[in-house]
């Protein structure tokens, strides 16, 4: 197989461990959250915020109990406060998983709480999370809180709602998609992006020469740390080949690519796969890499000794292949925070 296979299959490989545990493909009865979303027979319905904060909540408490005005305010400016317009019984809300709630088949533990209010807490304070949904009924799928997010307020959708569907769902306006129309423009100045990881600090310097694009979608990340996401990370290691990460924002990624200016040599930095991002890895090859030709999109390289011996220390960690053959990937990815 050839490593420009390799490297194809790394980015799917990536999005596979990142999305094994999404909404769709949980497939355990009242597990989040085809089996217990098809219950209510209402599947893909849109629930815009809108929508949803001028409709009645059926988690608001006891029917036809007044509540007072300062009360109501109370509740209101409470995002997890039961009775909030945001919060749904018997309802669940589709998303993109930022982190799992438990699996009662045994596949894997994850997030449980007492209360939806804990669930909700809990995505309050998880950086890309603005979804939760929690597990109202114990008997079917313990408790459960998953941890969602979506791109922005009108992409709220309920994969089920009604009697028979035993979670409790709600969501949070933060962490949305951000339009960079409405950001300071990329910093020309910016010649270096840094990756804070806790190993250490490593240093790319930025190629605008090679490709602009990327490097403007760079400058931005290492310009407002904020934008990038909890999936900011190095999840593949293959030492002598390659460390690969991804750049995730709270941004739409680089979408165009264009032919390195030649054979990748060892610390070039370029976007994975042949695509135009976030995924990203880093050559370690001690020859050009001829056997990728130009089909990457090269925009940095490693800026000095020091952060290519922090490389070579991260590329060696424990990571684990399926089967022989297939893609190493870390057991512990490596979270990154960007600087400048």
């Amino acid at each position: 197989m050839t490593a420009l296979h390799l490297l194809h299959r790394a980015q799917t490989a990536a999005q596979n461990k990142d999305s094994q545990t999404r909404t769709s493909t949980t497939g355990n009865q009242g597990s989040s959250s085809l089996g217990a979303g098809s219950a209510s027979g209402s599947k893909g319905s849109k629930l815009s915020l809108i929508e949803r904060s001028s409709g009645s909540s059926s988690g608001s408490g006891s029917k036809g109990s007044k509540v007072s005005a300062a009360a109501a305010a109370a509740i209101a400016a409470d995002d997890c406060a039961v009775g909030n317009p945001h919060v749904h019984e018997h309802t669940e809300y589709w998303g993109d998983v930022v982190a799992p709630g438990s699996q009662p088949s045994g596949r894997g533990r994850g997030l449980e709480t007492d209360s939806a209010e804990g669930c909700c807490r809990s995505c309050k304070s998880t950086k890309g999370c603005n979804i939760w949904v929690w597990c109202q009924d114990p008997q079917i799928c313990g408790r459960q809180c998953w941890l969602k997010r979506v791109g922005g307020a009108r992409e709220v959708v309920s994969h089920g709602q009604g009697p028979a569907v035993p979670w409790t769902s709600g969501h949070l306006e933060k962490d949305y998609m951000r339009d960079p129309a409405t950001l300071p423009p990329p910093d020309p100045t910016i010649d270096t992006l840094v990756l804070v990881t806790m190993y250490g600090r490593v240093r790319i310097k930025l190629r605008p020469d090679w490709h602009g694009p990327s490097v403007d979608f760079a400058r931005r990340l290492a310009q407002l740390p904020e934008l990038c996401t909890n999936k900011c990370e190095f999840y593949r290691a293959e030492p002598g080949f390659l460390l690969q990460g991804s750049l995730h924002a709270f941004i739409p990624p680089n979408s165009k690519t264009q032919e390195g200016p030649g054979f990748m040599q060892k610390g070039d930095i370029g976007w994975a796969g042949g695509g135009p991002g976030p995924d990203f890895f880093i050559y370690l090859g001690e020859q050009p890499a001829a056997h990728f030709g130009r089909s990457h999109t090269v925009w940095g390289q490693i800026a000095d000794e020091d952060s290519m011996k922090l490389v070579q220390k991260m590329v060696m960690l424990p990571a684990t292949a399926p089967k022989p053959g297939d893609m190493h990937m870390l057991d512990k990815n490596i979270e990154i925070r960007t600087d400048r």
